[in-house]
């Protein structure tokens, strides 16, 4: 008679055997999500721009954008892709922009490279010639809390892709503030009171907070808090340029000296020709303009705060 024991051995001697045939017909079986690598090596995908992150490798295609992540989920980048195209589609209207076929994307490009950043250690808001790296960590996030921060960074990618260049040509305090301006705006100097408190806050420093100085990114102030600080002066300059009761510009002109930059005008000559007026007269003239701006023309009540 067979014992207990005998009976539990041979028992898992048949479990083990059949276990293993299992696992080898399964193996030999082709799984289509196997042959997606987990990670695309760092490095081998994003050309022009110099964060070149590892992804998932399974992408979200939408219309205008492709949203990569290094660990979102895929429901994640369906939802960060519709409003990234929604955001991109806010900007081509803005512009009134209808020539899809005339933007230069960057050479084995035909979309906008969305970047999901979920894991790497920095938080990042940027964007390069035909690509955006936002940082996104929860899965549950209310997406449109990143309006702004989306119409920010594709401006700017709307501004490479008609220069159609690594490296945009406009000087730092254009460039941001026209992104600002897309963004939706920041509203943080609405009145002379506000434009006083700034100029005597900056008045100690080498440039005395004139944004039109601030042609590279060296420019700002050591240990100057930018995008908190500066985007508030960027953001003002840009409204003036635009409003009617301003410089009285139009945003086609913002456009058409991007096209002359892209035809290697230099952009002090673009912008003096689309503007009507040379840097070096509003960088001298910049504060009372603006003061003349914020106070509707009102020149007596300028003469009294110059006067302070």
């Amino acid at each position: 008679m067979w014992s207990q024991n005998s009976i539990l051995q041979i028992f898992r001697k048949l479990f083990f055997i059949t276990f293993f045939i299992i696992l080898g017909l399964f193996s030999c079986q082709k799984d289509p999500v196997s042959s997606v690598p987990d990670r695309v090596p760092e490095g081998s995908w994003m050309t022009y721009s110099p964060l070149k992150w590892t992804h998932d490798g399974k992408p979200y295609h939408a219309n205008y954008c492709i949203v990569y992540s290094d660990g979102a989920s895929y429901q994640t980048k369906e939802k960060v892709g519709l409003f990234a195209d929604e955001k991109f589609t806010q900007i081509l209207n803005l512009f009134n922009f209808q020539e899809m076929d005339d933007l230069r994307y960057p050479p084995g490009y035909d979309k906008v490279d969305v970047y999901i950043n979920r894991y790497h250690e920095e938080n990042i808001a940027a964007a390069y010639w035909g690509s955006v790296f936002i940082t996104i960590r929860s899965e549950d996030e209310n997406i449109n809390r990143y309006d702004y921060l989306f119409r920010h960074e594709l401006t700017h990618v709307f501004q490479f892709l008609v220069e159609g260049k690594v490296n945009l040509s406009t000087e730092v305090w254009f460039t941001e503030g026209i992104a600002i301006y897309g963004g939706g705006g920041l509203g943080g100097i609405t009145d002379i009171e506000d434009l006083e408190e700034w100029i005597n806050r900056n008045s100690t420093d080498l440039n005395q907070g004139n944004p039109v100085c601030i042609k590279v990114w060296d420019d700002f102030p050591p240990g100057a808090d930018i995008t908190g600080y500066y985007y508030t002066v960027f953001d003002l300059t840009m409204r003036y340029f635009l409003d009617p009761i301003g410089l009285d510009k139009s945003i086609e002109d913002v456009l058409q000296l991007f096209y002359d930059l892209r035809n290697n005008v230099a952009f002090p000559v673009a912008f003096q020709s689309n503007f009507g007026l040379d840097l070096e007269t509003l960088e001298k003239e910049y504060y009372n303009r603006m003061r003349a701006y914020l106070t509707g023309g009102n020149l007596q009540l300028i003469d009294q705060i110059v006067r302070k």
